[in-house]
């Protein structure tokens, strides 16, 4: 059966035949028996339930199941034979955080042109349309590890729209965006399909692309086709209706009050000069563009982070006073990814708040069934899917006796049923005379639920005050990016990706020779070179065995680090003084156990014996392999991490799975700090913080396994951007958008490097 209209003969794109995927180790398919096909040129709607299969159909699409995911697939996927080369399916994953390959705006659309072999010369046209297309206004060489979800969202779809591929799946685009962007990207869809282009779109609020799409599959549970709609048949959801009276205590003083509130990140203020104040029985709702700060006003609401300026009181105790027990007992949080809030590695174990045998109990039982979640508890809560991840937090959050209960994206991924559930449950906690405060880009939420909202713009609050009059306001709703009726005004730029003659049209975009702008002779260096070069010093450093020696080897060190790196002294000593206290206590231990030669003073102080020798040795040791760490430190603080990775196989030829999947799998390390931060608040909000010493282990197996599953889904991401076969084999098999030279410069330089310390071992 083709989605074709009547009487319109097209060649078909795709079909699906009695499609059936069980996943390793489920006991039922998660598709069962799935069939319909999509002729060129046309859009496809895809929709059901949250949980009922429809990522798990868009991945056995796109060949990622079984290719990257190991799944049982049964049944038949055709394509056309031009949706069979590499890169010519875009997919734009569901979850933003994980599909990123790289660290920077202009690399992370690059990546996908480099698989397909676009030369450097025609990617910065590709590049600036794109980000136009979509509505993203950052610089290309922004990193978006800093990027709001909804601003992340935009790069993911910018990244596909800049590959052209000929059939682009698209899971969930607007999941995370404000209206000004929804509406960007229902216009992207929009053009896609003028331009050509096949497409499938899976989304939960898909009313307005109707009029686009030329047929709507609907999956049920179980993974079956429950229906195929023409548009017009389509079902769509019932308008919201405010079923709560107000229940606001007006004569209560405010149980959670704030006053000068103001956060800045660097030399950035996010915002600044806020106030907030919510009664009992009141239902507050923060809206605002991508990047406004929300997010960050209900961390600092919540006592998770400090701001810069001003005080958050709860019942009149400051809130960063208060011992973590007592505020997370009253005051429930609930994050925007659900993921950071999950301590166990089954559903059951996260509702029941412990591990649980094989028998899960019947109040738990009740709880998955009431959250939509029944057949879920003995799965890990990671392998759900983002909805049902989202009730999931939700369920844990609402076990909490809570007097405040703060809210970021509450509705994020759900279907109509779900979402009313998770509604009447907060609607009933402001008639239990608890306050809600939610973080939301639905704007018919805010109208049918909200009893007071708050507009984010600019850094500051542009409006406080009942919804009524917000949603009256058309000006206010434009200034704020709020307003989703608004036309997209298209420029020459945004129509460059789909129009080909056109990309002249799109803005200059300079491409970079290197991640870091060039800024001392270290810079400039080959960074696969320095770091042969600073090894090898290392290793010279490591034999010095006179303090003349030792001396001269510091001196090379200092010139590297100050007068080549350009390096502050003080940064140096801020970031290594952690390991001064184990190089002291090294250094007693070599003073005070050291065997002294015969005839050497030996100062006896209770059981140690002290010696000048000893510690003259110790000394030796010290400055030895400190020199070493300093090298290190030169090197990491002088190197752009991509631009190693992509010397490696542009200079040396290094197949690009290994340098590129090296630079994937490390890429936890840049999160570092950032998981840190969210696995303490996370664990602060459900009161398993623990004692301070025994932190470290508590954090280390979580970390590990987000590292493993970034990593997993990093590998699967890079697959689905055309990163197999001969691109990720051969690297003379992609082209490349850094270009890192190697110069005979840099090889005698290094040369010179090494003999030089090398003769400082023989210094008088």
């Amino acid at each position: 059966m083709t989605t074709a209209a009547a009487g319109v003969e097209r060649a078909v794109a795709l079909e699906v035949r009695n499609l059936i995927v069980t996943y390793e180790e489920a006991s039922e398919p998660t598709l069962a028996g799935v069939s319909f096909s999509l002729s060129k040129g046309e859009c496809l709607l895809l929709i059901g339930p949250s949980g009922c299969g429809k990522s798990t159909l868009a991945m056995a699409i796109a060949g990622i199941l079984p290719r990257s995911i190991e799944a049982r697939v049964e049944g038949e996927i055709r394509l056309a034979p031009e949706l069979q080369a590499p890169g010519k399916i875009g997919y734009v994953f569901q979850d933003p955080d994980l599909q990123f390959c790289m660290h920077r705006v202009d690399d992370e659309i690059a990546f996908g042109l480099e698989n397909l072999r676009v030369s450097r010369e025609e990617m910065p046209p590709r590049m600036g349309s794109a980000l136009a297309a979509v509505g993203l206004d950052v610089g290309l060489d922004a990193r978006h590890s800093v990027f709001s979800g909804g601003m992340k969202q935009k790069l993911a779809v910018a990244s596909a729209l800049a590959m052209d591929a000929d059939l682009v799946i698209l899971d969930e685009p607007t999941a995370n965006l404000d209206p000004d962007s929804r509406r960007h990207v229902y216009d992207v869809i929009r053009r896609l399909k003028e331009a050509g282009k096949t497409v499938l779109v899976i989304e939960h609020r898909y009313e307005p692309l109707l009029d686009v799409a030329d047929a709507v599959v609907e999956l049920g549970p179980g993974g079956r086709v429950r229906a195929l709609h023409r548009p017009e048949e389509a079902p769509r959801r019932a308008p919201r209706q405010r079923r709560r009276a107000v229940t606001v205590r007006v004569d209560e003083a405010p149980v959670l009050e704030a006053r000068g509130l103001a956060l800045r990140y660097g030399e950035r203020d996010v915002w600044r000069d806020v106030h907030v104040a919510v009664r009992p029985g009141e239902w507050l709702a923060i809206v605002g563009a991508n990047g406004a700060g929300k997010s960050s006003l209900l961390e600092v609401l919540a006592g998770l982070r400090r701001p810069t300026e001003g005080e958050v009181r709860y019942r009149g105790e400051l809130v960063h006073r208060m011992p973590a027990k007592a505020r997370y007992g009253r005051i429930a949080y609930a994050f925007q990814n659900p993921e950071y809030q999950f301590l166990y590695e089954r559903v059951a174990d996260e509702i029941a708040g412990r591990v649980l045998g094989d028998e899960v109990p019947d109040e738990v039982e009740r709880e998955l069934q009431a959250f939509g979640l029944a057949g879920c508890a003995h799965q890990s809560p990671f392998g759900i899917s983002q909805g049902q991840k989202r009730r999931l937090a939700m369920a844990v959050m609402m076990r909490q006796g809570a007097d405040v209960w703060l809210v970021d994206e509450p509705t994020y991924g759900q279907d109509e049923a779900s979402e009313r559930m998770i509604l009447d449950r907060l609607d009933a906690l402001c008639e239990a005379g608890k306050a809600v405060i939610a973080v939301s880009h639905d704007l018919d939420l805010v109208a049918a639920h909200a009893d007071r909202v708050m507009v984010l713009v600019d850094g500051g609050v542009l409006y406080d005050g009942p919804p009524e009059a917000l949603l009256r306001n058309r000006e206010l709703l434009r200034r704020a990016r709020l307003d989703e009726t608004a036309p997209v005004e298209r420029s020459l730029a945004q129509d460059a990706w789909v129009e080909p003659e056109r990309e002249a049209a799109a803005p200059p975009v300079e491409a970079p020779s290197s991640g870091r702008r060039a800024r001392s002779p270290l810079r400039r260096w080959h960074p696969d070179v320095k770091a042969v070069a600073l090894l090898c010093v290392a290793a010279v450093a490591l034999c010095a065995r006179t303090f003349a020696a030792e001396g001269w080897i510091w001196a090379l060190v200092g010139a590297l680090a100050f007068g080549l790196g350009w390096l502050s002294p003080w940064k140096l000593v801020k970031r290594l003084s952690p390991l001064l206290l184990i190089y002291a206590v090294y250094l007693w231990a070599f003073a005070a156990n050291a065997a002294a030669p015969p005839g050497t003073r030996v100062v006896h102080w209770l059981w140690f014996d002290l010696s000048g020798y000893g510690f003259r040795q110790g000394l030796l040791v010290v400055l030895r392999t400190f020199a070493t760490v300093v090298l290190a430190y030169v090197l990491v603080a002088t190197t752009d991490g991509t631009d190693f990775m992509v010397g490696l196989s542009q200079s040396f030829h290094l197949p690009p799975k290994l340098s590129y999947g090296a630079m994937a799998g490390t890429g936890f390390l840049g999160r570092f700090k950032h998981d840190l931060d969210v696995f303490r608040m996370a664990r602060r909000v459900r009161g398993r913080e623990g004692w301070w010493l025994l932190r470290p282990v508590r954090y280390a197996l979580p970390l590990l396994a987000q590292s493993i599953r970034v990593s997993e889904r990093l590998a699967i991401a890079m697959e689905a951007r055309g990163f197999f076969g001969p691109p990720a084999e051969r690297w003379d098999a992609r082209t490349y958008w850094r270009r890192i030279r190697l110069r005979a410069a840099d090889v005698i330089a290094a040369g010179v490097l090494v003999a030089a310390a090398v003769a400082c071992l023989w210094a008088p």
